[in-house]
């Protein structure tokens, strides 16, 4: 059981990531950028990029692949999101499902089909009452942990993330008030994709990168900020946990007379809570009848 939790927090961590980006995105401008998990790809692949063909540090190939993957979530605002979401909501949704599809080509050409790892520590294993788990992992979790905690000191403790704040309960009023709405919705997406891109890495360090991955790791993001609450960045946090604590229990303890349910079945969990929520409380864990950060 130790393992299953050690597991979920590690999984979890990754969602955390794209979900609170997924959240933001949706808390600024009542969006979904549905292209996400591909942004995160593009991060994490220009981070093993950077390592193993020009030789660079993996800090230096981190801050590439972030710089990367915000460049990209920049280029997909000002083209797939900017000129619709004024006109209807659902539009981008439509537009970023477009996209991902050409990211996804341009990924396969670009870095093509083999699966790719990012190189980090090579440290030995540690055990820690019983589970085992890699340093890398855990300089993983902690990262994530900071770099959530820096976004939500942003967003409640400055000066930008007051006026996102204001953006986010009346764009119009904001903008009356000298607030710039179009260049915060700019910040905004970027600091989505830039958290992405860390995701990406995330997952090339821990698992393997591969190109048909970006569909997948959207709607895990989407399942957690359905559940925790559309807009809510608290929310969308504590459920990206609570889905991957809930996966790794699905194929993790027996059931049914003893057996265990076959792992292929672990990515169904996303779209099984995405239903539910919808079905029974739209407003998901946090959210409330208007869009919130």
């Amino acid at each position: 059981m130790t393992q299953l939790l050690i597991n979920a927090l590690i999984a979890g961590s990754f969602a955390a990531l794209m979900a609170s980006g997924l959240a933001l995105v949706y808390g600024t401008l009542g969006v979904f950028n549905m292209a996400l998990g591909q942004t995160a790809l593009m991060g994490g692949y220009v981070t093993w990029w950077a390592s193993t063909s020009l030789g660079l540090s993996f800090p230096i190939a981190l801050l590439i692949g972030m710089v990367a993957a915000g460049f990209v979530t920049w280029l997909s605002f000002e083209f797939f999101v900017e000129p619709f979401f004024r006109r209807h909501r659902f539009l981008p949704l439509v537009t970023t499902i477009a996209l991902s599809m050409i990211l996804d080509g341009a990924i396969l050409l670009l870095f093509e089909e083999r699966p790719r790892s990012i190189q980090f520590l090579n440290a030995e294993p540690v055990t820690i009452a019983g589970a085992t788990l890699s340093l890398e992992q855990i300089v993983l979790i902690i990262c994530t942990l900071i770099f959530l905690s820096l976004t939500a000191w942003v967003l409640t403790a400055t000066s930008l993330g007051r006026k996102i704040r204001a953006t986010v309960l009346h764009a119009h009023a904001a903008e009356s008030l000298g607030i710039p709405s179009g260049l915060l919705y700019r910040i905004t997406f970027i600091l989505s994709g830039v958290l992405a891109g860390l995701a990406g890495v995330y997952q090339g360090i821990d698992q393997n990168l591969t190109p048909v991955l970006g569909f997948s790791i959207t709607i895990k993001a989407y399942a957690a900020v359905i559940a925790g609450g559309k807009g809510s960045l608290k929310g969308a946090v504590i459920a990206a946990y609570a889905i991957a604590l809930l996966e790794q229990l699905v194929i993790g303890v027996p059931w049914f007379a003893g057996t265990y349910i076959s792992a292929g079945y672990q990515s169904t969990v996303a779209m099984v809570v995405i239903i539910a929520f919808l079905l029974f409380r739209p407003q998901g864990l946090f959210g409330s009848t208007t869009r919130s950060t």
